[in-house]
């Protein structure tokens, strides 16, 4: 589906759920350790912004923030600033989330919610995992869960809580099994960016995507190299899965907030049967987030262990090797800071590795082309 015509359906489907169901929207940047559950158990719709730029957008952001500002927060407030016809939508969102994953994050979300006249909800998120860190993440869920019962103008209670986790978790292990399917990771993606979109309201149609594929597989022909993509994520628009597929390389995993880092945080059956608190099993799976890229202990070593694994049994299951590429979103420090670490030792490692350093310019696409077909021929 081209992200147009998912965009006008998306805008559709969520102005017939407010109208009807008469429902809140809670619109936040796109990372992980936002608890949406707790946000459906109030009755209000998760939005995450996961939206690609253009120049348009970018440039449409430059009165509120410079243009070293990271791609994608330049996008976020240019979305609002320009108001584009496919992004309706955002005028039905009623409060916008401020949280910390990064620096760009908070200016773009404090932006959005200042000049857009956007009422805002704060949450913010530790860097370590220590007991303290948990005791905050805790109290940060419980000042959320009181913003939001003042705005829905009742309790939320622990029967939904716990109702709405399970709804995710199901939803999360039913999108873990796309990634088994047998087709091009632009499909995968597509499959990905718009179930994260919709959320576990998506099931359904996910669940006939996976059956028919599963029934009639399709070959994947004119694929050279095996290929996982980490860092960044791409979000709806971006063009850059189709340079990466022309230049011969299918992308096995997308290693990132809109893939396996989203997925893969699931609890097990008996730890939804064990733990009575919900809001502990939000901490629980906060704690278990190793691998997400904030800046908890020892999360680079985490990271090139997955890999590694990762790679080791896709190059014994099918006999050919895999790279990896790093997507890093022009100035979004939060993840540049960690490429030459990830690099050098994956390349210890024998494996090969390419950093992809990138803003959303259409300019910049011959020049990305001809760095991706390099890699490829070093991958030959």
């Amino acid at each position: 589906m081209e992200h147009v015509e998912l965009l006008s359906e998306f805008s559709i489907n969520l102005k017939d759920r407010k109208e009807q169901e008469n429902k809140k929207i809670v619109a936040f940047m796109s990372h992980d350790n936002i608890p949406e559950e707790l946000l459906d158990a109030a009755g209000i719709i998760p939005l995450r912004m996961s939206f690609a730029g253009s120049d348009d957008l970018m440039s449409a952001s430059n009165d509120y923030l410079p243009a070293s500002t990271c791609s994608f927060a330049q996008t976020c407030i240019g979305l609002y600033s320009s108001k584009p016809h496919h992004y309706d939508f955002l005028n039905l969102v009623d409060y916008f989330m401020v949280s910390n994953h990064c620096v760009s994050d908070i200016c773009a979300s404090e932006i959005i919610t200042k000049y857009f006249d956007i009422p805002r909800l704060n949450f913010y998120i530790p860097y370590t995992l220590n007991s303290e860190a948990l005791q905050y993440y805790k109290n940060e869920l419980l000042e959320l869960k009181k913003q939001l019962e003042i705005i829905i103008g009742r309790e939320i209670l622990n029967e939904d809580i716990l109702k709405s986790i399970k709804k995710y978790n199901q939803f999360k292990k039913k999108l873990s099994e796309v990634q088994e399917l047998s087709i091009l990771g632009s499909q995968k993606l597509e499959i990905f960016q718009k179930a994260i979109l919709y959320g576990p309201s998506y099931l359904n149609e996910l669940e006939d995507i996976i059956n028919k594929s599963k029934s009639d597989p399709v070959k994947v022909n004119n694929i050279k190299f095996d290929l996982i993509f980490t860092g960044c994520s791409m979000f709806i628009g971006d063009y850059l899965i189709n340079l990466i597929e022309d230049s011969g390389g299918n992308i096995i995993l997308f290693d990132t907030w809109i893939g396996h880092s989203y997925y893969s945080q699931v609890f097990l059956d008996e730890e939804l049967e064990r733990i009575q608190d919900p809001l502990e099993l939000l901490v629980a799976r906060f704690k278990n987030n190793e691998l997400g890229d904030h800046s908890v202990s020892n999360f680079l070593e985490n990271k090139v262990l997955q890999l590694k694994n990762l790679i080791d049994e896709h190059e014994q299951k099918t006999g050919k090797k895999v790279g990896v590429i790093n997507h890093i979103i022009k100035f979004c420090d939060h993840i540049n800071i960690f490429q030459t670490f990830l690099k050098e030792r994956l390349q210890e490692k024998g494996i090969r590795f390419l950093n992809l350093e990138r803003d959303y310019s259409r300019a910049n696409r011959g020049q990305l082309s001809t760095r991706i077909e390099a890699f490829m021929e070093m991958m030959g």
